[in-house]
């Protein structure tokens, strides 16, 4: 009887030794914690009645680090958007050098102009369909969709591609001053919209894809907008349906579908060519202002960042104010904790070997 008694006793000293020796790892797991981090494994239970001020600020710290993580994405848009302005500024630019030499030229220069000025077109297609992981970002609000038609796909809304369009303003002929002064002003309100008889050749119709310029009420559309801070907000205003990307694309469709060179009579030569470098310019000029304001913004959102980045630092100072551990003492702690645990896997082991036959 005394040797069940004995078994016994030696059970439930081994299961209280496991206890402890979970309760040590326990310990040990939040002492090394505090090592690690420099804060308390259980703030909470340490703090009492100042876990709320903890509370609160921890809060900020997750507000203020997920303005700055979005603002971090939203800088690279801007940057991405501001790199394909200057993209399309540039192709722009150089077909507006390539015009001046084309009408002092014959044959091959005047062609190679329209063969420029098409390649530009595309550029400035591919380009304005800057995106990322959140959709388009010359789209406005509709950025699931690529902003700008393909010049020589047929639009699924009207059937009829851009390059269709334009060649049907330019092929009744520009043989007077007359005719082109029609086709200029056909293909002025085709991109500004104003072509009531058929407003299915409408730039906002069958060439842009994007947020149009105004709501079904005749009211200026939202552009695409983000946070940036609790207070701030920012737009981002270069749309492909800007005036600056339509008098672009104007100036450069009328240069690639027609051969300046191609049109006999000096005075009407002279017109149509003067239109498009005026459209170009004007394209170039409002594109220059568009990359410019995006820069700025891009300044903007630095600053706020830099702000927050102070913020950040001062909020972890009062974090840890509140939850920090003292490293040295933890380490002491640490220590003493793996000596006990060392021991107490020593004695559990020995009493696991034990048996009813130890004390026969």
């Amino acid at each position: 009887m005394t040797e069940i008694s004995r078994t016994v006793s030696t059970a439930l000293q081994s299961l209280r030794q496991r206890e402890t020796t979970s309760r040590l790892a326990a310990q040990i797991s939040d002492t090394s914690y505090e090592v690690t981090t420099g804060l308390k494994a259980k703030p909470y239970d340490a703090l009492g009645h100042k876990s709320a001020d903890a509370i609160a600020i921890r809060m900020q710290i997750t507000r203020n680090d997920g303005f700055l993580a979005s603002n971090a994405l939203l800088d690279r848009r801007f940057l991405a958007v501001e790199t394909s302005l200057g993209a399309i500024r540039d192709a722009g630019q150089d077909v507006l050098e390539q015009s001046f030499l084309a009408q002092s030229s014959a044959g091959q220069t005047s062609a190679q102009l329209s063969q420029a000025a098409r390649a530009a077109i595309d550029t400035l297609i591919e380009r304005s369909g800057v995106s990322d992981s959140s959709g388009y970002l010359m789209s406005g609000t509709s950025s699931d969709t690529k902003p700008l038609q393909g010049w020589d796909m047929p639009h699924p809304n009207t059937g009829l591609s851009p390059s269709e369009i334009v060649d049907d303003v330019v092929n009744g002929g520009l043989n007077t001053p007359a005719d082109v002064q029609v086709a200029i002003d056909a293909l002025s309100d085709i991109f500004s919209d104003q072509n009531a008889g058929d407003p299915a050749r409408n730039f906002e119709t069958s060439f842009y894809n994007g947020t149009p310029a105004l709501d079904g009420g005749g009211l200026l559309n939202p552009p695409l907008t983000a946070r940036i801070s609790e207070t701030e907000t920012i737009a981002q205003t270069a749309q492909a349906n800007n005036p600056a990307i339509r008098d672009l694309m104007r100036g450069l469709a009328m240069l690639s579908a027609v051969d300046v060179n191609q049109i006999t009579d000096p005075v009407a030569r002279e017109a149509w060519a003067s239109e498009a470098r005026n459209a170009i310019t004007s394209g170039l000029s409002g594109l220059t202002e568009l990359e410019t304001n995006t820069g700025l913004k891009r300044t903007r959102l630095a600053d706020t960042v830099a702000a927050q980045e102070s913020r950040a630092g001062f909020l972890n100072g009062e974090r840890l104010l509140l939850e920090g551990a003292d490293q040295y003492d933890a380490a002491t702690r640490l220590t003493q904790l793996q000596t006990q645990l060392e021991s107490s896997y020593a004695v559990t082991a020995r009493l696991s070997n034990l048996s009813f036959l130890n004390f026969m």
